[in-house]
């Protein structure tokens, strides 16, 4: 470890353990709103929905027409000296579209644009599950750092206790390396647990573009997402259709590339002995004998085999997310729901009884300290239950999304 992140680490221990120093609190709604506002992951996905959508009404735009300038017969020898004998044509050509291009085209664009709208609700859908579990775990680090403060407090206490009991006698020695032992570990669960707030904090400001690099986390109370009916699309399974459409176009763009367009033109032309002029008119069409697009064609059409197993895959990923997130959603709640009762209470006052009956000489100092241990594990498994519920309601919500 760098000795700045050392001293980082140290000094924001200290500052923490004196009190605690929480920024201004956020809740999640305001971070949702401030992340959908701020994020770049969203701005970037918006800009490509509108490059699509540009791209889209260009498609249906024709060929422009070219006006060619050709000039003949001068500076030659003989007859053709000078501009006496000079021919000169002015014509105007278009090229025409065969084959349904024009129309082929517009449709890859619209498929295009339709998919990179659901990509950008798809950004959306996912910044807001980033977030919420961002905001979740900040909450989470929140409580563990507090716990590890007050474990601090209540070793430090421990420590002064033994000391003064080794002191009359009443303990051997061996109790109050214990005591100092406990409060080592104590005071290095307080600098993990802090590194990890500093990590959370920063990680929540990042995804939703606050300045403030030390926010804080305030609980609201949630209410699960609706419940979809089992034939809905969910979102990842209406892109994987967009997919599905562009690809489709695309063989049909592909084969409409094979037909040969045709280029027509008409002018007049002027003749400088006489000064006489003529109309001219012609026709051009390539002939397809090397070139058929078949390798575009062939392509094209193995891509859209690929898009439609990529939707059946998106439709069994859809269904195994919702379902995974509904069953962990409803176990987390119960294990919440178990962990919140009356079990810390109890775990409270046992160590309340134990420490009073280790001040009256009627318990050890290692029942004292298993006490304490059972407090502090029952309140972490509330904080990860809490936050595992928090993930698993982020997830349902993302599955849902529409």
């Amino acid at each position: 470890m760098s000795l700045r992140i050392r001293r980082l680490l140290l000094a924001g221990t200290l500052l923490f353990s004196s009190g605690p120093l929480w920024a201004e609190p956020i809740t999640l709604p305001d971070a949702l709103r401030q992340g959908l506002e701020a994020s770049p992951r969203v701005s970037q996905a918006k800009a490509k929905a509108d490059a699509a959508e540009a791209r889209a009404r260009q498609a249906g735009v024709s060929p422009n027409p070219e006006l060619s300038l050709e000039v003949e017969n001068f500076a030659g020898s003989g007859a053709f000296q000078g501009l006496r004998s000079t021919e000169t044509t002015l014509a105007l050509s278009q090229r025409i579209e065969l084959g349904g291009k024009r129309s082929a085209r517009v449709e890859v664009a619209r498929a295009e644009r339709d998919f990179a709208f659901l990509s950008y609700k798809s950004a959306l859908a996912d910044l807001e599950r980033d977030i919420r579990y961002a905001h979740a775990n900040l909450r989470s680090a929140e409580d563990r750092a507090v716990l590890a403060r007050n474990n601090v407090t209540a070793s430090d206490e421990l420590l002064r206790t033994a000391k003064v009991l080794v002191e009359v006698g009443r303990d051997p020695p061996l109790r109050e390396l214990r005591a100092q032992a406990q409060l080592a570990e104590a005071k290095a669960e307080q600098a993990r647990t802090f590194g990890e707030l500093l990590v959370a904090r920063q990680h929540l400001a990042t995804l939703i573009g606050s300045a403030d690099s030390e926010p804080t986390a305030t609980i609201m109370s949630e209410d699960a997402p609706p419940t979809l009916p089992p034939d809905t699309e969910t979102l990842d399974v209406q892109l994987a259709f967009a997919e599905r459409g562009a690809a489709l176009a695309r063989v049909r763009l592909a084969r409409a590339d094979a037909v040969p367009d045709i280029t027509g033109s008409a002018g007049v032309r002027r003749f400088g002995e006489g000064r006489e002029t003529a109309f001219v008119a012609g026709i051009s069409i390539p002939l397809p004998v090397r070139d058929r697009n078949r390798g575009n064609i062939d392509a094209a059409q193995s891509d859209s085999l690929a898009a439609e197993s990529g939707l059946a895959l998106a439709r069994l990923d859809a269904n195994r997310a919702r379902y995974e997130a509904r069953m962990l959603l409803g176990a987390a709640e119960m294990r919440y729901e178990a962990l919140a009762g009356p079990g810390i209470a109890q775990a409270e006052e046992a160590l309340r009884l134990a420490r009073l009956g280790y001040n009256a000489g009627k318990f050890s100092l290692l029942e004292l300290l298993d006490a304490q241990t059972t407090l502090t594990q029952a309140k972490l498994n509330l904080i990860e239950a809490r936050l595992d519920r928090a993930r698993a309601l982020a997830a349902l919500i993302r599955a849902n999304a529409q």
